[in-house]
């Protein structure tokens, strides 16, 4: 009987017969268990809160408990010490840890599930740890803004239907998703463009939301980065009201989504979202130096995504310029 996991049933059987006062091994004996089982299943499971009492219930889930504990703790410690570094080190990146798992199956040919990092994290937590705080959200839902705010008209918007279709077959760089970030008290700001193809994240700081400020960053962007840009997608934010002045300066039209439609920007969205893993709401960005800015853009930038097969945005944005 060496290695006998009892069930639900068995310990509900064993609760009743305890309750009548019958002996442990006569208990055993019914079951067809040895005695040293059931001993040590009410040593181990009799949770000391209940005074002595065993509850089978109480029992189960502390017996499961302890199994899914040894389990992780074994997944995890099978792992070479490299592999399990590489975890620790994405997990503080804030990588989700299916990204993490396929990100080690690509590059390392190293299975490791995600249900498994999910587990340790969730011991971790229970031990006091704080992993769980690198999850996206926090491991929270993530709650979708429905207000509406007003919107300053934008001269001569073309809307979103206009937009040529290559941008949505997401085959070729260049079609960007544009979109800032607000800071604390939206006295400081973040110009954000992501790529449909490539996935590859542009960050700027805005010492403001004024349209020739927005501007202005488009001529750092274009001037230090290899981006051939094709099309731009914004929201109808007033800093996007000099949109010509933009087409000048990048070649590419820019295109207005439909008024509360993140989701035709979806990607943006997401792309800010893990933009918010590292500098959450009522961050003040004026305390953000452009180096930690360009620091978190690298970041982003060469870990895996599972949308494009684990590879990282530059290894993708390097791909074609290698076959161009």
């Amino acid at each position: 009987m060496k290695g006998k996991h009892l069930n639900l049933h068995e310990r509900f059987y064993i609760e009743k017969r305890i309750i009548d006062g019958v002996t442990q091994a006569t208990i055993a004996r019914e079951l067809g268990l040895s005695r040293s089982t059931v001993s040590r299943e009410l040593k181990r499971n009799t949770d000391p809160a209940f005074h002595g009492l065993y509850s089978c219930r109480r029992a189960d889930t502390l017996a499961k408990a302890r199994r899914l504990n040894k389990s992780t703790r074994d997944a995890f410690n099978q792992q070479t010490p490299q592999t399990q570094d590489f975890i620790r080190k994405e997990l503080a990146l804030h990588t989700s840890p299916e990204v993490i798992s396929g990100r080690l199956r690509l590059k390392h040919g190293v299975s490791v599930s995600k249900n498994t990092l999910y587990r340790y994290i969730k011991r971790d937590r229970l031990a006091g740890g704080k992993l769980y705080l690198q999850l996206p959200h926090r491991g929270k839902h993530y709650r979708y803004d429905k207000g509406e705010s007003k919107r300053s008209p934008i001269p001569d918007r073309v809307g979103i239907e206009e937009r040529p279709a290559e941008a949505d077959l997401k085959q070729q760089p260049g079609h960007f998703e544009i979109d800032t970030v607000f800071g604390k008290d939206q006295k400081s700001f973040l110009l954000t463009l992501a790529d449909k193809a490539t996935k590859q994240i542009i960050i700027r700081k805005l010492p403001n939301k004024r349209a020739d400020t927005v501007v202005d960053a488009f001529r750092d962007i274009v001037a230090n980065t290899f981006c051939d840009f094709k099309t731009l997608t914004a929201d109808n934010g007033s800093e996007f009201s000099m949109h010509k002045q933009i087409t000048e300066i990048t070649g590419a039209n820019v295109f207005f989504a439909r008024p509360y439609h993140s989701w035709e920007r979806g990607l943006n969205e997401h792309s800010n979202g893990l933009i918010r893993r590292f500098y959450p709401k009522g961050t003040d960005f004026n305390s953000v130096t452009d180096n930690e800015i360009a620091e978190l853009e690298h970041i982003l930038n060469t870990r895996g995504r599972k949308s494009l097969g684990y590879f990282s945005p530059n290894e993708v944005f390097l791909a074609h310029l290698m076959a161009a």
